[in-house]
């Protein structure tokens, strides 16, 4: 039977606990077949009588080798060009403006803010106008 022959020829050893000891060729093909277009690993698993949980752990194994660095990242030089320092704008004098009057009239009362006030007398102004 084709699967005795395809079992037998990934084994390497048999442990003292009768677990059997695959050759990494036999593994590293096993897991090969499995990434081809619409392969079964359940279906590649059963025909070797190996355990799908064990090939998918092989698969993992696999890829993660395949998808790793070579080695640790080396320093990344980025290109740099030297330009002469441009002179900053000259800003203008900002003047501020005299402060203004506010009119509300709210509900026939009239009231009117001179000068800066800030924005929580101003709340408080207007809350007390709307009332209770």
């Amino acid at each position: 039977m084709t699967h005795d022959a395809d079992f037998t020829t990934g084994v390497v050893a048999m442990d003292t606990l009768g677990r059997r000891r695959f050759a990494p060729e036999f593994k590293r093909e096993l897991v090969e077949r499995t990434l081809q277009p619409g392969a079964s690993v359940a279906g590649i698993a059963l025909a070797h009588r190996i355990n799908a949980n064990q090939l998918f752990k092989w698969r993992r194994h696999y890829l993660k080798d395949r998808n790793a660095p070579a080695g640790p990242p080396g320093p990344t030089l980025l290109p740099v060009a030297m330009t002469p320092a441009l002179a900053a704008p000259a800003r203008e004098a900002t003047v501020s403006a005299p402060p203004g009057t506010i009119t509300i009239e709210l509900g026939g009362t009239r009231v009117q803010v001179k000068g800066s006030v800030d924005a929580a007398t101003l709340r408080t102004v207007l809350a007390s106008l709307k009332g209770p």
